[in-house]
């Protein structure tokens, strides 16, 4: 089974970072990919990307869905080269026509569809959810809020374990998931979420339970046990995502 897209605990550059310099670095990249007008850049991006991986030891291309879009980003790259007919002709095979705009389009688009899932991907596995549920709440994020974050985080995995033992069971019983028909589909839908729906429902009332025994909202403030502070680390990098998004804005007004 491959590795699942989870924190995953490390001393790497990326895993001391600040969770919010993270996230602002994680948006301008975003932005990045689809400013710039060439593949270069991207391609410069995705080699980046590739080298903080390495140096954080994530296993980006065994994680689940990782196949998918590597295929996906294929076929945005053929869709490109396919179907792009301006500029210099590289091959010709009758009707098939491959130019040199449609092979850089079709790096450029593979190529930010790649680099906005490799960075989600590196924010993901070097975030634990905790310090970020923490550091959203010190900066004026209301605690219940925060609560609610954490627990969502926290509850995702355990119900896709649960989800897991209700379709090994039902595979002991003889249900079979390999049928075509609509009604039967709908059928097996139910039979599944059925159970998962009571297990959320428990869960939920014995978490209810378990806040209310310990007063929670009873304070409109909280201390916090843990504290998620500024290092050198992350007043560098914030400085230097504050100059990167400044060039970026300029560049944007000097087109």
């Amino acid at each position: 089974m491959r590795p699942r897209i989870t924190y995953r605990a490390g001393s790497s550059l990326l895993h001391r970072l600040h969770p919010l310099v993270k996230g602002g670095w994680l948006i301008w990249g975003t932005l990045f990919v689809f400013i710039v007008p060439g593949p270069l850049p991207v391609l410069s991006l995705l080699g980046l990307l590739s080298v903080l991986g390495g140096h954080a030891r994530l296993p980006l291309g065994k994680l689940r869905g990782a196949r998918l879009f590597i295929l996906t980003a294929l076929a945005l790259a053929t869709l490109q080269i396919l179907f792009s007919r301006d500029g210099p002709v590289l091959l010709q095979v009758g009707s098939l026509t491959i130019t040199q705009p449609g092979i850089e389009a079709g790096v450029y688009v593979a190529g930010r569809f790649i680099a906005v899932i490799l960075m989600s991907f590196l924010f993901v596995l070097t975030t634990d959810p905790n310090a970020l549920a923490y550091a959203l709440m010190q900066t004026g994020l209301p605690y219940r809020y925060g609560f609610a974050l954490i627990t969502a985080l926290r509850l995702v995995p355990l119900f896709e374990q649960e989800g897991q033992t209700v379709y090994q069971a039902q595979l002991a019983r003889g249900v079979r998931y390999d049928t075509r028909s609509p009604r039967r589909f709908v059928t097996l839908g139910r039979q599944f979420f059925m159970p998962m729906l009571v297990s959320a429902l428990s869960k939920v009332d014995s978490l209810a339970v378990s806040m209310e025994g310990r007063c929670f909202g009873k304070h409109p403030a909280r201390t916090y046990l843990r504290q998620v502070r500024f290092t050198l680390l992350d007043r560098s990098a914030l400085i230097a995502l504050l100059i990167s998004t400044a060039l970026i804005i300029l560049r944007i007004l000097l087109l």
